[in-house]
């Protein structure tokens, strides 16, 4: 079951991840979002998933998703992989053995600190990946980090500040671009792509967003 909207710029799906990324064409997207659920006690992807309780569940799903992610890619092309520092080391080894390059990190920083045990979190790493060298707008002098807050109020648990996104695709994006996410949840990715022309394309396997931030029909 998929859920379309009307509009031919951008659209979300409610799908999973793993049956749509194929849809998308080989070498069609300049950048993409990878912001899966990385909870390793319970089921990956919110339903039975195998064995999602151990390591080995989630690794297995995030190279086959990373796998399809650098196919679409178009030589140049980038995908933005948020996770903390815990599953960053892995997934840097995972994406360079589907062909993808480490370029550079982002420190996303916050003021307001969220939870923690000895220190309380205040950042996390975005790791950057290419298809080859990025293909950079220009070399302007923007740093690698990003100062942002979550929003007091937030329609989806893991939702990120759209400032985020906008400050790597503008490094990128072109417009007429394409742009996916195939975990999308709140989608700001789509607005910080649309505000630099981009064509976004996006899914989520909960219905509950994919039918919340889209105005579309199930078909």
């Amino acid at each position: 079951m998929t859920q379309t909207q009307d509009s031919p710029a951008s659209s979300l799906d409610w799908n999973d991840a793993l049956l749509w990324l194929p849809e998308i064409e080989t070498g069609s997207v300049r950048a993409a979002i990878f912001d899966p659920p990385y909870a390793v006690g319970t089921p990956v992807r919110g339903k039975e998933d195998g064995a999602a309780g151990s390591v080995f569940g989630p690794l297995s799903f995030m190279s086959r998703t990373l796998r399809e992610v650098s196919r679409t890619l178009m030589p140049g092309g980038i995908v933005a992989i948020f996770a903390d520092w815990r599953r960053m080391a892995d997934l840097a080894y995972v994406a360079s053995t589907v062909g993808l390059r480490p370029s550079t990190q982002i420190a996303w920083v916050r003021r307001r600190p969220g939870t923690g045990g000895m220190l309380r979190a205040a950042w996390d790493p975005i790791l950057i990946c290419a298809r080859g060298v990025p293909d950079a707008i220009d070399r302007a002098a923007i740093r690698n980090v990003v100062e942002a807050d979550y929003p007091t109020k937030r329609d989806h648990p893991y939702g990120k500040p759209v400032a985020v996104y906008e400050h790597f695709l503008a490094r990128v994006v072109r417009p007429g671009d394409l742009v996916i996410d195939p975990f999308a949840g709140s989608s700001a990715s789509r607005e910080a792509a649309e505000s630099l022309g981009a064509v976004w394309r996006g899914c989520d396997i909960d219905p509950k967003y994919a039918t919340t931030t889209t105005e579309g029909r199930l078909l």
